[in-house]
């Protein structure tokens, strides 16, 4: 599998909270006074709030720090990455209750499983060998992991000497989660076209 052709299927741009809600809640296409009775319900926030703390993995103070409007404009843009990645794989709104009611658990991808996914699933034994003894092997892990995360070179290198990144932080699992079922997600489509 040529893995850059698989990283060209997610997004290359973060997806805004507000909008990301808009689509979780159904309500993107309203019209902008239809919008504004929506997002000015009582409840509306502590929804947004909800979803965005079990989608991420993160606490409601961490989601409360973003910011006290409905923009959430402190969020990191890794986070932004997670969102647009979230919605190309169509996790919400058909999880929407689940996460509501407590009940959602956002997938967790380690570096290795994604890497070995990415860099050398449908290899031969003697190709994933040649591969990962392969000088820029390592180099190669970085990359793709800064590609995917959108996060600076250094913060990766920092997480460890090998391909299992052990010091990974943990939303980062769960971007790479949802980078996976958006790539099972776009793959899926596009044999569907193909056929």
């Amino acid at each position: 599998m040529n893995h850059y052709n698989t990283l060209k299927i997610l997004p290359t741009q973060g997806l805004e909270p507000r909008q990301f809600l808009r689509y979780c809640f159904g309500i993107a296409e309203l019209s902008p006074p239809e919008l504004l009775e929506e997002e000015t319900d009582s409840q509306y926030r502590k929804k947004c709030i909800t979803v965005l703390c079990a989608v991420l993995g993160v606490q409601r103070p961490t989601v409360r720090k973003w910011g006290s409007d409905l923009n959430f404009d402190g969020i990191p843009n890794y986070c932004k990455i997670s969102l647009a990645y979230i919605h190309a794989a169509e996790i919400i709104p058909n999880q929407l209750k689940s996460i509501l009611i407590g009940e959602y658990n956002a997938p967790e991808v380690d570096a290795q499983t994604f890497l070995e996914r990415i860099l050398l699933e449908g290899l031969t034994e003697q190709q994933i060998l040649q591969t990962v003894s392969h000088a820029n092997f390592r180099a190669t892990c970085v990359k793709t992991l800064t590609q995917v995360l959108h996060i600076g070179t250094k913060s990766v290198q920092d997480w460890g000497q090998d391909m299992s990144f052990h010091k990974m932080p943990k939303i980062h699992k769960h971007t790479l989660g949802y980078a996976l079922a958006a790539i099972s997600k776009s793959s899926k489509a596009w044999d569907k076209q193909a056929a």
